[in-house]
């Protein structure tokens, strides 16, 4: 019985520990943001309740129940906010980026040593595409090897294990907002949001130089080789025992010119019978244009709807305008597609469209009947058979009473 009242204890302890922090901590919100390539980055915290005539410091630990290796000072706060600058600089705080993607965040008065914030989780992983000192690099880009900035680095400490490789990346999306970027000589931070946010399981290369250092350096590939044209991740990762992993890529650009969209037409008209869908195909001009991107609508969707892939599912008798609209351009064509009433011919499963093709169904016509050869003297058989069998019957009982006398 004791062990199971110690166990209770220890239980009731492990759960205070989680518990009474975020008590504590009440309706404290915090925000990050990243600010340099070292991997610095601030902890904004709203909610708290500070005295703006005192000091105040915090300190960056693995768990939450860890004894501060040294606390830092807090220069950026109010009466109810406060930023924690997490400077990689710091090899009090280094460590501890390097070792775990979940940190805690402890506030305290300096003069008093009240702790105003419990133990705060805070997020320590790097965005992916923050990893490395590059963003985005062309295909074929050569590395000098030699220490200087014609190199891939990143900010970490001990990793002897580097390893990398190339994913083609086939979101139009993506590849468009790179576009887009890449176009107006922006920020391609902007593209973090809608790129992956997990690694390979399988399939590494190790690099063909790494220096792994107290700031590792080197190259995956001494000239940047991709297996095709496109757009791609050049996937990274780092490791070391008793050090987390560490994830990343880099853009390699091997896009080959655009070629731009002149026009796009539809047949101008097309027939659909209700209870049947018709499909339309537009055709680009010129037919290997880049981007084939195209949005749907119909003017009167009580007649006629139409879904992303340029199907007709129609509603009633009447008609409607469908118009097909290129992202490349902004190009439009139109076809009027009227609805008719159904067909009496259930096997008539056909659409015609305006240049005479027929869209979805078969040939067939109806169905006849056709009457079985012999069927006649088939019948004659069967009641030729029945009265045989009813004579043979009678015969029989009248033998048998004849037999009796």
């Amino acid at each position: 019985m004791n062990k199971v009242k110690y166990a209770m204890i220890v239980l009731f302890a492990i759960i205070l520990l989680f518990v009474i922090p975020s008590i504590s901590n009440g309706a404290v919100d915090v925000s990050r943001n990243i600010y340099s390539n070292n991997w610095s980055m601030k902890f904004s915290f709203t909610g708290l309740e500070l005295d703006t005539t005192h000091e105040y410091e915090y300190t960056l630990t693995k768990t939450a129940v860890a004894t501060p290796e040294k606390w830092f000072s807090i220069t950026d706060y109010t009466n109810s906010t406060a930023v924690a600058d997490v400077t990689t600089t710091a090899a009090e705080l280094r460590n501890v980026i390097n070792a775990v993607d979940t940190g805690y965040i402890t506030i305290r008065d300096k003069e008093s040593q009240t702790v105003v914030l419990q133990p705060y989780a805070v997020d320590l992983k790097i965005p992916f595409l923050k990893v490395t000192n590059y963003t985005v690099i062309p295909n074929g880009y050569v590395f000098d090897g030699m220490l200087g900035d014609n190199n891939i680095e990143v900010t970490l400490v001990g990793r002897r294990g580097a390893y990398y490789q190339y994913e083609k990346i086939t979101d139009e999306n993506i590849i468009n907002k790179y576009k887009e970027i890449k176009a107006k000589n922006g920020d391609y931070m902007e593209l973090q949001s809608i790129l992956k946010t997990t690694a390979p399981n399988s399939g590494w290369s190790e690099w063909d130089h790494w220096s792994g250092g107290s700031d590792g350096w080197g190259y995956t590939q001494r000239e940047v080789s991709v297996p095709d044209s496109g757009l791609y991740y050049m996937w990274v990762y780092f490791s070391e025992s008793n050090l987390k992993n560490i994830y990343g890529y880099i853009l390699v650009d091997n896009l080959q010119p655009s070629i731009s969209l002149e026009g796009v037409t539809l047949p101008k008209t097309a027939t659909v019978q209700l209870g049947k869908t018709l499909t339309l195909s537009p055709t680009f001009n010129p037919a290997n244009a880049t981007n084939k991107i195209v949005t749907w609508s119909s003017s009167d969707e009580t007649v006629a709807t139409v879904d992303n892939a340029g199907k007709i599912t129609p509603k009633k008798i009447g008609s409607t305008i469908i118009t097909v609209t290129t992202q490349d351009g902004n190009k439009t064509a139109s076809c009027t597609v009227t609805v008719t009433e159904a067909s009496k011919n259930n096997d008539d499963n056909s659409a015609t469209t305006g240049d005479g093709s027929t869209a979805g169904g078969n040939t067939g016509k109806g169905t006849t009947i056709t009457k079985l050869p012999y069927a006649g003297l088939g019948i004659g058989i069967g009641i030729f058979a029945i009265t045989l069998l009813c004579g043979g019957i009678i015969a029989y009982y009248k033998y048998r009473n004849l037999k009796d006398i």
